[in-house]
């Protein structure tokens, strides 16, 4: 199911229509933030070769943890991590997206999975 609902987040990434955005806070949008760059670092570094399909599986089950993290319907979430995508990615190279998680990783995994 987990891996499923993993794959169907990075299809709805170029699929997602447009729609008004999301307002989470606090420690929900941390969890959303960390859950989503870790989904799409793993992405990129599998597809890479740098990362095999086991540690980005296991990664990307850490990242639908943290989603968990966010309220909301299944759905909303879905949703939320699909507009959290989209702002990483108009925001950030793939340099700075991983300068980003290299800073922040171990924070996200302490705060949000320990």
């Amino acid at each position: 199911m987990r891996q499923t609902c993993a794959a169907a987040l990075l299809a709805l990434t170029l699929a997602a229509p447009a729609q008004a955005d999301l307002v989470i806070e606090g420690r929900a949008a941390q969890a959303l933030h960390c859950s989503a760059m870790l989904f799409m670092v793993s992405t990129l570094l599998f597809d890479m070769g740098e990362l095999s399909r086991n540690d980005r599986d296991a990664a990307q089950r850490a990242a639908l943890v943290m989603l968990d993290r966010v309220p909301g319907t299944e759905d909303q979430r879905r949703r939320a991590m699909v507009q959290r995508f989209n702002r990483i990615m108009a925001t950030r190279t793939p340099d700075q997206l991983a300068e980003e998680y290299a800073t922040t990783a171990r924070w996200c995994a302490r705060t949000l999975l320990g």
